[in-house]
């Protein structure tokens, strides 16, 4: 064999041997690579999973917070109708006991809404929505269901004022409902009011109601007024003192009756 043939064997042989050698050097290499893929993608998989478990808690309580938002709010809802349902009953029956004191009462001149309060502390006056256009006029008698509320004591064209009966300035000839005995009711600027000139000599019990007496040419006759809460015997002077609770609370009045006065 010519020496120029052997060597292009041998040229051959070493390339074939060199391709073989590439090829498994190649192998050996993708091998590693396509493990690290995989474990790679095992990682991000674990991390999603991971991930999902942490954050499904926190989902699961933002939706019942959601939830609750929402419930919260129906239940407020429902409250408010509630609550104006409850409003609109005692106002029709605050509306009904004024009705039945216009048809049963000929004096009857206007019913009025409370609008506004006085700001003095010792002065017990509110403001009605009714004046002098309406049929009012000064020294007429504001009454509820309960009694006397006070007298208007001043008058303008659309609205006027009431002087409650608890008012230092207001007072009226009184009368103890089953006693008989007479005396005058006066108010203290505070919740309870006073009767005056009642002797030592006369037995007056805590409890006992007191009506108008319409000797003061005012109050029609008859009307209640309160009720005795506290007597006291002073040793010293000609009178005893006698706390009495009205029975129309300032604070709660809303709607009053105006009737011509005795």
């Amino acid at each position: 064999m010519p020496k120029k043939w052997l060597l292009l064997i041998l040229l051959a042989v070493l390339l074939l041997s060199l391709s073989v050698m590439t090829y498994q050097s190649n192998r050996l290499h993708l091998l590693p690579l396509k493990s690290l893929h995989a474990v790679l993608d095992r990682l991000y998989d674990a991390k999603t999973s991971l991930k999902d478990s942490l954050s499904a808690p926190f989902r699961r309580m933002l939706i019942r917070e959601s939830e609750n938002i929402r419930l919260r709010e129906e239940l407020a809802q429902m409250l408010q109708k509630e609550q104006a349902y409850h409003e609109a009953i005692q106002e029709n029956k605050r509306l009904r006991a004024l009705l039945a004191l216009k048809e049963h009462d000929p004096r009857h001149v206007t019913a009025a809404r409370v609008i506004g309060r006085g700001t003095d502390f010792w002065s017990k006056t509110v403001v009605l929505d009714k004046g002098l256009s309406d049929g009012i006029q000064k020294d007429m008698i504001a009454i509820t269901e309960r009694g006397i509320a006070g007298k208007i004591s001043d008058v303008f064209n659309s609205y006027s004022h009431l002087l409650l009966i608890n008012d230092i300035n207001f007072s009226a000839a009184a009368r103890l409902q089953e006693s008989r005995i007479e005396g005058i009711l006066s108010g203290t600027g505070s919740r309870r009011c006073m009767l005056k000139y009642i002797p030592h000599e006369d037995e007056v019990k805590e409890g006992e109601v007191l009506i108008t007496s319409g000797l003061d040419t005012l109050f029609p006759q008859g009307i209640p007024l309160g009720y005795v809460l506290k007597v006291n015997k002073k040793e010293a002077g000609f009178f005893q003192d006698i706390e009495v609770i009205p029975f129309v609370e300032d604070t709660h009045l809303e709607i009053v009756v105006i009737i011509t006065k005795g």
